[in-house]
């Protein structure tokens, strides 16, 4: 079975991680900014979930830029 985090590129799974860890941040963020009704806090966690997920998406784009490039090596031997 394919796997894309053991078969992606070192740039996808640097991009994947750092989406996903500004998330994480972001999340806490916002717990605490609700927890002491910090509204600064709430919205420093807002812009980093939502930079968390274009982030994210970008991975994503990686990730089928990279298989496009695989399938086409793998596809067209004679090229």
């Amino acid at each position: 079975m394919f796997n894309p985090w053991d078969h992606g590129s070192k740039a996808y799974r640097i991009t994947l991680l750092t989406g996903t860890g500004l998330i994480l941040v972001g999340i806490i963020l916002a717990v605490v900014g609700g927890a002491l009704q910090a509204l600064p806090v709430q919205w420093a966690a807002l812009a980093l979930i939502g930079c968390g997920l274009v982030t994210h998406l970008v991975a994503q784009v990686i990730r089928a830029r990279d298989a496009q490039r695989r399938h086409r090596m793998g596809s067209s031997p004679h090229r």
